[in-house]
């Protein structure tokens, strides 16, 4: 017969509000046990998020710093959105973008995915394979209507020259293949996240306030073992399901999330102190500057010797255009003083027609006159011949007197 069952009441229960003993990733929340699990090797796969707080230092404003962000300036600038501050400057990339190169150079970067759109990354020097611009870039430019790749150098020529870039093949516009709101992110954002985070092993996240979806989904995509850290101005992500979790508040079983606050150069360079990198991350930034320069110089040069031969080829094109005329005019004149020579000759030629004729028709008359005159000077004298001589005595004298007024 088997034992009578123990009351409800009379059975042990689990202690409540005891939680399960949590695993120590990072010893803290500390950049200095982040510092600690990079000096110790545990990290090979670190994938850096970054956004618009990294490029605050090189002049380009972010979007949610209360009293600077483009967000605040809305109503100041009477702007209709954000973006439309943005114009074709040229910045030099900050200390937090040469720690990216360096990272690479230590051979610990897997990935470097951003949302800026302004292209800093690529002028340190990053290899583009371990980028992944996650909103696109001026870097490359396409047709919106069949797609096809263009040249951003041309683009750029264009847009430099206040012209709007047509596409060759179909006429379409051409535009930097930068992602706007509503449009579908690169190809490669989507396929390379789907791999990268399963390999991250420390995750760095960069001047960004995790508020755009699905970049921000990404530090939920690591591993539950992965160290987490943000350095940034203000805490961001813990309101995310699977975000961070500084001071413990969501009992994840792992303590594995650090937190920075500050401005992404001052986080940069303490890290890199603290790595025993300070000084190669100094000479990094200093030697890229140095290489700008020299960039912007020859680019400033070749642009003014564009300049010069364009204004060169309008001043011939001008100068040919001028002769032309010239030699129009030259000739034109030549032609107007012949037409009007030809004209005054003909002119005189008809005064001199006009006068020969006037001559000859005065000759005519004056011969006919004269014809008429010996006519009837002729038969006057045949008829007088047969008059009597008192009739001729008569008419002589009385042609004499026709003759002679003194004779009456």
């Amino acid at each position: 017969m088997s034992a009578p069952r123990a009351s409800v009441k009379s059975r042990p229960t689990r202690i409540q509000g005891e939680a399960e003993p949590r695993v120590p990733v990072l010893k803290d929340a500390s950049l200095e046990s982040v510092a600690d699990f990079i000096n110790q090797g545990k990290a090979k796969n670190i994938i850096v998020m970054s956004g618009a707080g990294i490029s605050t230092a090189a002049g380009i404003k972010d979007f949610r710093t209360p009293g600077t962000g483009l967000y605040d300036d809305l109503k100041r600038f009477n702007l209709p959105y954000p973006q439309a501050v943005f114009d074709i400057s040229f910045f030099k990339p900050t200390l937090t973008h040469y720690f990216l190169p360096l990272l690479a150079k230590k051979g610990l970067l897997l990935r470097s995915y951003t949302q800026n759109i302004d292209m800093l990354e690529r002028l340190t020097g990053l290899d583009p394979d371990l980028l992944v611009e996650s909103h696109g870039s001026f870097a490359t430019s396409k047709c919106i209507k069949c797609d096809t790749m263009v040249d951003s150098d041309i683009v750029k020529k264009h847009i430099l020259k206040s012209e709007i870039p047509h596409c060759k093949k179909c006429g379409g516009l051409v535009k930097p293949t930068i992602t706007f709101f509503g449009e579908e992110l690169p190809p490669r954002f989507g396929t390379l996240a789907m791999v990268d985070f399963k390999k991250c092993d420390l995750l760095i996240v960069l001047g960004t306030s995790l508020q755009v979806e699905p970049f921000n989904r990404l530090i939920t995509r690591v591993p539950e073992s992965c160290p987490r850290l943000l350095i940034n101005r203000e805490r961001a992500g813990e309101d995310i399901y699977g975000g961070f979790d500084f001071n413990g508040k969501w009992k994840y079983p792992n303590v594995r999330d650090a937190l920075f606050l500050g401005s992404c150069d001052e986080g940069t360079r303490k890290l890199a102190k603290l790595c025993g990198w300070e000084d190669e991350l100094q000479a990094m930034y200093e030697a890229g500057n140095i290489k700008m320069q020299e960039a912007e110089e020859l680019e400033a040069l070749t642009l003014a010797k564009e300049q010069e031969e364009e204004e060169k080829a309008g001043t011939n094109v001008k100068g040919g255009s001028k002769d032309t005329k010239d030699t129009k005019d030259t000739k034109d004149t030549k032609d107007t003083k012949g037409a009007k020579d030809a004209k005054n000759a003909k002119s005189a030629k008809d005064v001199k027609d006009t006068k020969d004729s006037d001559d000859l028709d005065s000759l005519t008359e004056r011969f006919q006159a004269t014809n008429l005159s010996s006519t009837t000077e002729k038969a006057d004298a045949k008829k007088d011949s047969k008059e009597t001589p008192y009739k001729v005595a008569s008419k002589t004298e009385s042609k004499i007197k026709n003759s002679d007024p003194s004779v009456k």
